[in-house]
């Protein structure tokens, strides 16, 4: 006799991962986790972040679906130097605001690719299915 869901202890997943990836705020408490502040000094940035980054993150997936790994790997080098050049713009604003902000949404595009996805800044991103993703429902729930 083959288990139902209500016979397996563990997550159930989420709906269907496609094109967009899966990319979903994850429970926290930004202001109890000191790194996290160390990181988003601001609250109102702490706050605003990870919608920002829920809405963007699923086109960057998208449109780097296709790309090749040559052009990914070459991506990858830019986007560090981008936000290891202009972090500060991205927490504070300033001139490179934008294209910092821009680059942090491609490099979890990118991670969200990785075995088991990528959790940082409040959210969990991700393009297959795994175990313990946050995107995942519940034993129980509908």
């Amino acid at each position: 006799m083959r288990p139902t869901e209500d016979d397996v202890p563990c997550a159930r997943p989420g709906p269907p991962i496609g094109p967009l990836g899966r990319v979903v705020r994850v429970p926290q408490d930004p202001d109890a986790d000191e790194a996290y502040r160390a990181l988003l000094p601001h609250a109102h940035l702490r706050e605003l972040l990870p919608d920002f980054l829920c809405f963007l993150v699923p086109i960057a997936i998208h449109e780097l679906s296709s790309a090749s790994a040559e052009h990914l790997a070459a991506l990858r080098t830019e986007l560090i130097e981008d936000i290891a050049a202009h972090g500060d713009d991205l927490m504070f604003g300033g001139r490179d605001q934008k294209s910092a902000r821009v680059a942090l949404v491609k490099a979890l595009a990118i991670l969200a690719t990785a075995e088991g996805g990528v959790t940082i800044l409040g959210v969990h991103a991700c393009t297959e299915e795994h175990e313990g993703c946050p995107g995942s429902f519940p034993t129980g729930s509908s």
